[in-house]
């Protein structure tokens, strides 16, 4: 005798494809985000040392995360990565963060992001020689055309 369905194939069918698709999601998310391998809660800094996936380790003072500002040390110390190490998890206070949203909050802004700009357009290369020498043949660096604003009426 058979077993009656549970639920219609098309239900079924859907089911596996939305599961397909969010795994894809996820593992190129994985690929571009930030995803902590490791936290250790310092006590003497009063910060979270947040190893991540491509190597790079940062300490995050504890008063800058919200929600953890008035947090007792224990409370803190429990943090554990969640999953594949898109959040943070703190049991007892039952406060979960995300670590590219962490990251994103505490390096919003253009101002952090000027400086790497500024640094690297210092740095010479065989490409950006090439490119300065057809300027100038050209008659110089191109001109930077003004936006068009608003039609005034």
């Amino acid at each position: 005798m058979r077993e009656p369905r549970l639920m219609p194939r098309w239900i079924e069918k859907e089911l596996r494809s939305n599961f397909a698709r969010a795994s894809r999601a996820g593992k190129r998310a994985a690929k571009i985000e930030p995803r902590a391998s490791t936290v250790v809660y310092r006590p003497k800094e009063r910060a979270l040392r947040i190893e991540l996936t491509n190597g790079v380790a940062i300490n995050l003072p504890v008063k800058l995360i919200p929600n953890l500002g008035r947090a007792t040390p224990e409370d803190i110390r429990a943090v554990e990565v969640l999953g594949r190490g898109g959040g943070l998890h703190f049991e007892s206070l039952d406060l979960d963060l995300s670590v590219p949203g962490l990251l994103s909050s505490v390096f919003a802004g253009p101002d952090w992001l000027a400086e790497p700009g500024r640094i690297g357009g210092r740095k010479s290369s065989v490409a950006k020689a090439a490119a300065a020498r057809r300027d100038v043949r050209k008659g110089g660096r191109p001109r930077i055309r003004p936006r068009a604003g608003p039609v005034q009426s």
